[in-house]
């Protein structure tokens, strides 16, 4: 609601005058139509009290008058007191008119009061609301970026053990084919022994000298046998692994975009 238009004194008194040149009595509600019925009820009426204050100050000129016409002035003054309060009673019946105005001027402005303080209580939580809503969102995104951290922190750990995996799994060709040249040592130390021991009989000498070496092949072939056991269970476990962590690494989108979604 707009605030009432300011109006002056002198606005007041003028048409005041106006008012009673024209032969019409000043009245609160005269006054503020002529103002165009703006301007408040309690200002108008201060300023037009004001007006007939004054008016009723202006000094009367002294008479001589005779006895007889002071009679009659009596008289006439007895029916001038008469119109007086007839005059007095509609004047009372104006200001009573004219309280019963500013009852509804002060009433319409302590249901503006009321109405701004209600919205100003609304704003106050409305504010307060915002407020608490800041903070949450604030505390969220310090944690979501904790999760986030974890979850870089997580990945790179993910691509270490997924790159020592791999590097695992290169060295398999290479021991694969130490294994095939153990295998065929064996496979010539095999032969020879079998060569020796139907040459037994006329390389009796040289027995204990092949015997020493099949045992070293033995030794040797357990151990590449041993070996390539070993790197058989370490590329299992290495395959297991990359496995475990490609999966891990696929979930944890899927988890954080679940977890964004609700």
């Amino acid at each position: 609601m707009g605030r009432e238009a300011t109006i002056t004194a002198e606005q007041v008194y003028a048409i005041a005058d106006t008012m009673k040149a024209e032969g019409v009595k000043p009245t609160l509600r005269g006054v503020r139509e002529r103002l165009g019925g703006v301007g408040s009820m309690g200002t108008i009426t201060k300023f037009l009290q004001r007006w007939k204050a004054g008016q009723d100050q202006q000094p009367s000129p002294t008479l001589a008058v005779p006895a007889a016409l002071q009679r009659a002035i009596v008289d006439w003054m007895a029916l001038e007191l008469s119109a007086a309060r007839a005059t007095l009673e509609a004047e009372l019946a104006d200001l009573q008119q004219a309280a019963a105005d500013l009852a509804s001027e002060n009433e319409r402005q302590a249901d503006l009061i009321a109405t701004r303080d209600d919205e100003i209580e609304a704003l106050s939580i409305d504010k307060a609301e915002a407020e608490g809503k800041a903070g949450q969102l604030a505390l969220d995104l310090a944690a979501a970026r904790d999760e986030a951290a974890r979850e870089r922190q997580a990945a790179e750990q993910a691509r270490t053990e997924l790159a020592k995996a791999l590097l695992r799994l290169e060295a398999m060709p290479r021991l694969e084919m130490d294994l095939t040249a153990v295998r065929g040592e064996l496979e010539r130390e095999r032969l020879a022994r079998i060569a020796a021991e139907q040459s037994a009989a006329v390389l009796d000498s040289q027995k204990t000298d092949l015997s020493a070496r099949l045992e070293e092949a033995r030794a040797l072939t357990e151990r590449a046998e041993a070996d390539a056991e070993r790197a058989r269970s370490e590329a299992r476990v290495a395959g297991e692994q990359a496995a475990q962590l490609r999966g891990q690494t696929g979930r944890r989108p899927a988890k954080r975009v679940k977890t964004k979604l609700s």
